[in-house]
């Protein structure tokens, strides 16, 4: 039903620190007029609101200028709203109009206030749990830097540790068997090799740590090498000098335990100083450069060791395996020492390759260092 009064609208009011919103609760409109000045605005409209199908007016005098261009409207099946830009941004009005005496119909959206104060507080929640990811990232980040350098420490102190047990031990077994062989010569190796025998023999138990240290990643360098000098060191020493008495009492015994303990005694140092950061050109040059005399010294004792080896093994049958036994396959050691003495030749220039190119690298890097400066 139509009506030839003119009524005011329920109108709701909101604001953020840019717009104020106005909703005017009139539907279905046909014909409307709406004029947004700077001051004030002048509403007309026909449609259906509390009183019925009327036309609703209304008019407003701002609390404070807004900017007319700016400002829009939208009609909609449910109602009209209107979206004033302040003039001046993060003005808060404490009332839409200039009056202090509100329109009866004039009545706060108190749905549009709880959604801003909820999208504000939306984006502070999100600033702050963006905060605290950061946060949660930088303890995180702090944290694996302060495992890194914790397990950096601990194997620093682990390797500093090794090196300079393995290099005490070497250095007893040097001195002393150098001593052992100024005072008595070549006499009581027999009493030389039960003195110097079980101190070296630990050292090189300890030795086949250096297989593991690369295989876990604790030092950069290669396995081979070390797997080529610790086995064959032990094989040499626990299965072919230990159960055979008869060479115990032999020279060339101890001189090859002299050689290995030197050797080790120049090593480890280069080690110990690696752990410290801390480099040496004195005990660079003895690494780099003692191997020259030794290793070759090292590989014939060796060779010569296991040569006058083999009659013992070969009499007593140990470590072989004789037809018929329990896994039906036949061993002999003492043909395996010939292999033995084809292994140390060929493994021997191996090693030394190794070590020169060592050396090459070594100082070659030196030399830039010389030239650079």
């Amino acid at each position: 039903m139509s009506g030839e009064g003119i009524l005011h609208p329920i109108v709701y009011w909101a604001q953020t620190d840019k717009n104020v919103s106005l909703r005017v609760e009139v539907r279905d409109v046909t014909s409307h007029s709406i004029d947004v000045t700077e001051e004030s605005l002048q509403f007309e409209a026909l449609g259906v609101g509390a009183g019925g199908l009327h036309t609703y007016r209304f008019s407003l005098d701002f609390y404070a200028p807004v900017n007319e261009k700016d400002s829009t409207y939208r009609i909609s099946d449910r109602h009209v709203e209107i979206n004033l830009v302040k003039a001046e941004a993060n003005d808060p009005w404490p009332r839409v109009t200039h009056k202090k005496l509100k329109p009866a119909w004039l009545r706060l959206d108190f749905d549009k206030w709880l959604a801003d104060d909820s999208d504000d507080e939306d984006d502070q929640q999100s600033q702050a749990l963006d905060e605290q990811r950061e946060t949660l990232k930088r303890i995180e980040r702090d944290i694996m830097e302060a495992q890194e350098k914790a397990y950096a420490d601990l194997k620093r102190v682990y390797l500093f540790i090794y090196n300079l047990i393995q290099f005490l031990g070497y250095s007893y077994t040097t001195v002393l068997l150098f001593v052992w062989f100024i005072v008595y010569g070549k006499s009581e190796m027999f009493a030389a090799f039960e003195k110097f025998f079980y101190p070296l023999g630990m050292c090189q138990l300890l030795a086949l740590l250096e297989i593991v240290h690369p295989l876990t990643g604790l030092v950069k360098t290669g396995v081979v090498a070390p797997v080529i000098q610790v086995l064959g060191r032990d094989l040499l020493l626990f299965m072919v000098i230990m159960p055979n008495e008869d060479i115990h009492g032999e020279p060339i015994v101890c001189y090859l335990f002299m050689i290995w303990s030197a050797i080790e005694v120049v090593r480890y140092p280069f080690y110990i100083c690696a752990t410290l950061n801390y480099e040496s050109e004195v005990i660079s040059w003895l690494r780099y450069t003692m191997w020259i005399p030794l290793y070759p010294l090292g590989l014939m004792s060796e060779a010569i060791v296991t040569y006058i080896a083999i009659p013992y093994f070969r009499d007593t049958g140990m470590f072989s395996l004789v037809l018929p036994n329990s896994v039906n396959m036949a061993f002999s050691f003492d043909y395996y020492l010939y292999v033995h003495l084809g292994l140390i030749a060929t493994g021997g220039p191996f090693m030394l390759s190794h070590m020169w190119k060592q050396r090459q690298k070594r100082f070659g890097s030196l030399k830039k260092k010389i030239k650079s400066q």
